[in-house]
This record gives structure tokens, C-alpha cells and sequence, in this order.
């Protein structure tokens, strides 16, 4: 891999993301789904969502080599 590749992937970003994904389920951790179910649902997506975004995120330097 080139560095300019290596280095797309790990932009503020994704960063950002990973960061994002890490808090959040740590707060999921602590967040009791039978006392706060709605808290918890909704953690739980955002967390999917932004693992989703970052998995887009960190996946288009390649895809865009590949053409």
C-alpha cells in the first residue's frame, strides 16, 4: 500500500468515527436496557450507524483504487 493510501484511511474522520463508536458503547455498557429501553435502542443505532460510516469511510481508498 502506498502512503498516500495508508494515509486516506486514517483521516480526522475516521478518526473521529472510531472515537465516536468507542464512547458511545461505553455508554451503552453502562445504560440499563430494562430502565431506559429507549435510551438504549437508540444507542445501539447510532452505534451501528456510525460503524457503518466508518466502515464506508475506510473502505473507499480501495474501492477506488480497484477501478
Amino acid at each position: 500500500m502506498t502512503q498516500t493510501a495508508a494515509r486516506q484511511t486514517q483521516t480526522p474522520d475516521a478518526e473521529q468515527l472510531a472515537s465516536d463508536i468507542h464512547q458511545l458503547e461505553a455508554r451503552l455498557l453502562k445504560t440499563d436496557p430494562k430502565q431506559e429501553p429507549t435510551l438504549y435502542r437508540s444507542l445501539y443505532c447510532t452505534i451501528s450507524l456510525r460503524q457503518m460510516q466508518l466502515l464506508a469511510k475506510v473502505s473507499q481508498p480501495a474501492a477506488s483504487q480497484a477501478h
